[in-house]
């Protein structure tokens, strides 16, 4: 379920907690404090505990879409060719797709063209994502 938020401008419009799944309790120790993906008017931060976190301007993102997440890719913060994945379970996930490449980490610095989300609810996270980047556009 994504969660809605009033406020001012910069505040954040959604929170959408990350899926979790049975293995999720073995990486307890590193998975603890914030872990969820934010839209705010201007931005998507993603924070996966001690494991890592990133924040991406939304003037930066080129598409947005859907994969599914094998049980093989593994779970917790995972580095890939110009990619970093944050899943706490398999199954579907959210993609960002950048312009330029952004430090993200996880927990070491990366740079990645594209970020993944295993959020519990990946439609009406790409949707709070696609109206932040509509809503940035405009002005």
């Amino acid at each position: 379920m994504v969660q809605s938020a009033s406020g001012r401008s910069d505040d954040v419009i959604v929170r959408a907690p990350l899926r979790r799944c049975w293995a999720t309790r073995l990486l307890w120790p590193m998975v603890r404090g914030e872990i969820a993906a934010e839209v705010s008017d201007g931005c998507v931060r993603i924070r996966l505990g001690l494991l890592g976190r990133a924040e991406i301007d939304v003037t930066t993102i080129a598409r947005l879409s859907r994969m599914q997440w094998p049980w093989w890719g593994g779970i917790g913060a995972r580095l890939g060719r110009k990619l970093v994945a944050y899943t706490l379970a398999w199954g579907e996930v959210a993609v960002i797709e950048l312009t330029e490449p952004i430090d993200a980490r996880a927990p070491m610095r990366w740079r990645a063209e594209r970020i993944i989300i295993g959020v519990a609810d990946v439609g009406g996270f790409l949707d709070a994502i696609a109206e932040a980047t509509r809503s940035t556009a405009s002005r």
